[in-house]
């Protein structure tokens, strides 16, 4: 009883934790997309988001959208020179950032409320009118590749781009969105500005999301004023293939010196707005908790093994392990994934499963940028309306459902490794056990 209770009490404290304390609602502005969520933070989130991500652009143009987004902030729009955007940005403690993924990309403002009129005319002057200087779209090139580097030289970073390359090969996600070193170089400022104006900034594929203290009518005169006057442009979302078939193909070895080896396994998932969704994301949650368990906590194999689902147009689930015996390592986590398909996944009470799921969401999401990077991520993958569901949806979560769905999704695993080639080739027996 003390659990159940536990729980209902939690899923309140989540409701506020997702939902905060005002309804989020859905504006058309001249066309525009807007999804508005007031709250009682000081806070103010503004988030441009485009849609399309790596699918936007051939392979031969990889990184074009990276290099658009932080050239439109980074040199100059035709309100504010390169320096004055960057000065009056600090005067007034706002934070103009740019990210970029396989299914989206976006620019968003982070700035208190008190100087929201300032920060806006910083964002919409990026958005709307970067000029893509020559020279200042050098030093953008310097900094995406010196980032492009550090990337290739961080174990874990070169890891996740081996494991997407590899299990989503022929596809855009085996792009990387960031680009590539030769690409960047090459690039034109005629080339990066052709790119944004025609390619991304139209209303059929940006969309913008408002999390903070301020006033709607407010907020809808800034959008139309800002972007009334946009294109209205077309887009149609890339036909992305069904369910990649995991498992099968040899194990993706990159041989390095280090310390250490690093391993990950790529596992199907159901999509983000498929019934399968949120029981299997128990199940993962739950898959975490044993593999750290197994492999840290009874054999001292790893410090940090971990289980995690990405939420993406093509879902996929991923185990990750860093170990310096990697035969050991493997076939414990092979052993665990075989035996939660063949028996009950929740080996703790189902209502303790999802306390410990909505706690930790709880954490990750009491910022304003953490609750506008939900609502736009949701309204990607199928529907902003999804993200403040979640908690209801928990509520709902069968045992028969969480195991329904990690037996449906995961059936086939594939491997990359990183590290020392010879005990990889120690582990292959390891590596070739079957899950199912």
């Amino acid at each position: 009883m003390k659990n159940i209770i536990f729980f209902f009490m939690l899923l309140v404290i989540a409701g506020g934790a997702f939902g905060q304390t005002a309804a989020t609602s859905e504006l058309n502005v001249d066309g525009v997309k807007v999804i508005f969520k007031p709250t009682q933070k000081q806070i103010v989130n503004v988030s441009v988001y485009f849609r399309g991500g790596t699918s936007n652009y051939p392979a031969e143009m990889d990184g074009i959208e990276n290099l658009a987004l932080h050239g439109a902030l980074d040199c100059g729009t035709a309100t504010y020179p390169t320096a004055v955007f960057k000065d009056k940005a600090d005067l007034i403690g706002a934070r103009i950032s740019a990210e970029v993924g396989r299914d989206d990309s976006w620019i968003s403002l982070n700035c208190i409320s008190k100087y929201f009129n300032d920060g806006w005319d910083l964002l919409a002057s990026a958005v709307t009118k970067p000029v893509f200087a020559e020279a200042d779209l050098g030093n953008v090139k310097e900094k995406i590749i010196g980032a492009l580097k550090s990337e290739d030289a961080n174990p874990d970073s070169r890891l996740r781009m081996l494991a997407m390359t590899t299990a989503f090969e022929g596809t855009p996600y085996a792009m990387n969105p960031a680009g590539n070193a030769a690409a960047i170089t090459a690039f034109t400022a005629q080339q990066v500005k052709d790119y944004y104006f025609q390619t991304l900034l139209n209303k059929s594929r940006l969309f913008i999301v408002v999390v903070g203290n301020v006033d709607k009518d407010d907020i809808t005169a800034k959008i139309k004023a800002a972007f009334g006057g946009l294109p209205a442009g077309s887009y149609t979302a890339h036909a992305m293939q069904g369910m990649p078939s995991f498992g099968g193909k040899p194990v993706k070895t990159e041989d390095r010196k280090l310390a250490t080896n690093y391993i990950m396994g790529i596992v199907n998932a159901p999509p983000f707005d498929s019934p399968d969704y949120v029981p299997f994301l128990l199940a993962i949650w739950e898959l975490h908790g044993i593999l750290y368990t197994e492999i840290r906590t009874k054999r001292h194999l790893s410090y940090a093994p971990s289980a995690d689902v990405h939420e993406a147009l093509m879902p996929y689930a991923d185990v990750y392990v860093s170990t310096s015996d990697p035969k050991e390592s493997v076939s414990v986590m092979c052993g665990v994934l075989k035996m939660l398909r063949k028996f009950d996944l929740a080996n703790r009470s189902l209502d303790q499963i999802k306390a410990l799921y909505i706690t930790g969401k709880y954490r990750e999401e009491q910022s304003t940028d953490a609750i506008a990077e939900s609502l736009g991520r949701a309204e990607v993958l199928g529907g902003w309306e999804l993200a403040e569901q979640l908690p209801d949806l928990i509520q709902k979560v069968t045992r028969a459902g969480i195991n329904d769905a990690f037996n449906r999704y995961v059936t086939g695993i594939d491997w990359v490794y990183l590290g020392d080639a010879g005990k990889e080739q120690e582990a292959e027996e390891s590596f070739a056990k079957k899950i199912y």
